[in-house]
């Protein structure tokens, strides 16, 4: 396999004491510290199945000793791991959103990114107000797919912007500029609907009216969850649509092979639980 495409569902996991002292401890110090800053539990666990993730990828995909990966953050905060000449290099994307945390993977240096979103509006304001404020962020061929026809339920309006903000946040996250470009020069066009156990291919981005060599995977997790991976390549050649779809992982396959870094900290397992 060429491409890795994992998804764990953090919302079915509630982690024992043992659990979370094991997998706290197969991080480095500055990811333990991170996390520990984060105020809500659910983003604990899905920010420490995001590292874990990652350093299974690296090492099963390049051999290199579990303890021995050293990750770090670039320029554009996207997460790295050093290499040398003898160190294969990998190309993986991380994201989490409603239930579930996400990788994305590829067996050679590209440029690729994720998107996991839920697919629900609970903001406050009406969904008419919503698109209002965000109005800025999309083209009008873009605004037209998001609302529909007259016979468009809110729901499906909801789903249509939770789909194209996911293909908008996969591609900033690819080329690693995040949300600080204008979203509305960055204009899909969508020509088929998610359907659940398929993946779509055949969105295309245009930026200053011309299409971009990008090609955009989009599924659904379930009925509550799109996931985007943008991925930059001239031709793209699909294998097997089932090494797309995204493997749903549990514990012990994340960390069937993981090494400790560092000590189990009860502490830190205390202010957790």
């Amino acid at each position: 396999m060429t491409s890795i495409r994992w998804a764990f569902n953090t919302s079915r996991w509630e982690p024992s004491e043992s659990e979370f002292l094991l997998a706290s401890s197969c991080l480095q110090i500055e990811e333990k510290n991170r996390i520990d800053k984060l105020v809500f539990k659910k983003d604990v666990k899905a920010s420490l199945i995001g590292r874990l993730m990652i350093r299974k990828f690296i090492s099963d995909t390049t051999g290199m000793p579990y303890n021995s990966i050293e990750l770090f953050r670039d320029t554009n905060n996207k997460p790295k791991y050093v290499t040398n000449s003898k160190t294969p290099i990998v190309s993986f994307n991380i994201s989490h959103h409603g239930s579930y945390t996400v990788l994305a993977g590829e067996i050679k240096q590209t440029n690729i990114g994720v998107d996991v979103m839920k697919l629900e509006y609970n903001g406050g304001k009406s969904v008419n107000e919503f698109f209002r404020i965000m109005n800025k962020h999309f083209s009008e061929l873009e605004w037209n797919k998001i609302r529909g026809t007259l016979q468009t339920s809110e729901q499906n309006k909801i789903v249509n912007f939770c789909r194209n903000w996911a293909l908008k946040e996969s591609y900033v996250k690819a080329i690693g500029t995040g949300l600080t470009v204008n979203l509305s020069k960055i204009i899909f066009d969508i020509h088929s609907k998610l359907e659940q156990d398929q993946i779509i291919t055949n969105t295309m981005l245009c930026i200053n009216n011309k299409i971009q060599p990008w090609t955009f995977e989009e599924s659904l997790l379930d009925s509550f969850h799109c996931v985007v991976v943008a991925l930059e390549q001239q031709n793209y050649v699909p294998q097997s649509s089932n090494n797309f779809i995204f493997k749903k992982l549990n514990l012990n396959q994340i960390l069937q092979n993981a090494i400790p870094l560092l000590p189990q900290d009860f502490e830190y397992c205390k202010r957790y639980f």
